[in-house]
């Protein structure tokens, strides 16, 4: 997970093609049980003009609420999951090449208000690695290999 430039972009390059939005998860992701939910509840009150929506709620700094489940980002801090629209990923694609690490280059453009993004409340995904260390509780995806 964390950086890996070269599979987002991939993603972009899908997105773009695409007339709805592309759903983009790392492969440390693992989907919580709002996860249906709230991004059901974000993409009905996203506004019109709306690029991307964060799916975990990790936050450098404080959040706004912008709707039920929509929130305004302060600095996005995770690219764990998220959903972009082709218009969106095309603005990206057209920044090129990504000269930091993809989290910081797409927290910053949103920052700077080139990409109109949000993020949920709850949080719909969370990295595998960061949770409850040395717990024995199984990952949802060890049980589907059973």
């Amino acid at each position: 997970g964390g950086a890996c430039g070269g599979s987002h972009v991939k993603a972009w390059r899908m997105a773009a093609k695409s007339s709805k939005p592309l759903l983009v998860l790392e492969d440390d992701a693992v989907a919580l049980p709002t996860f249906s939910s709230t991004l059901a509840q974000a993409v009905k009150e996203a506004p019109k003009d709306i690029g991307m929506i964060f799916l975990s709620s990790k936050d450098r700094g404080s959040r706004t609420q912008a709707g039920k489940v929509l929130m305004t980002p302060s600095f996005v801090w995770t690219t764990v999951g998220y959903l972009i629209y082709p218009a969106t990923a095309k603005k990206l694609l057209a920044m090129l090449p990504v000269d930091m690490p993809v989290d910081n280059f797409l927290a910053w453009h949103i920052k700077e208000g080139t990409i109109k993004a949000f993020s949920v409340k709850p949080a719909c995904v969370r990295q595998a690695q960061t949770w409850n260390l040395g717990s024995d509780v199984p990952h949802s995806d060890d049980v589907a290999h059973q």
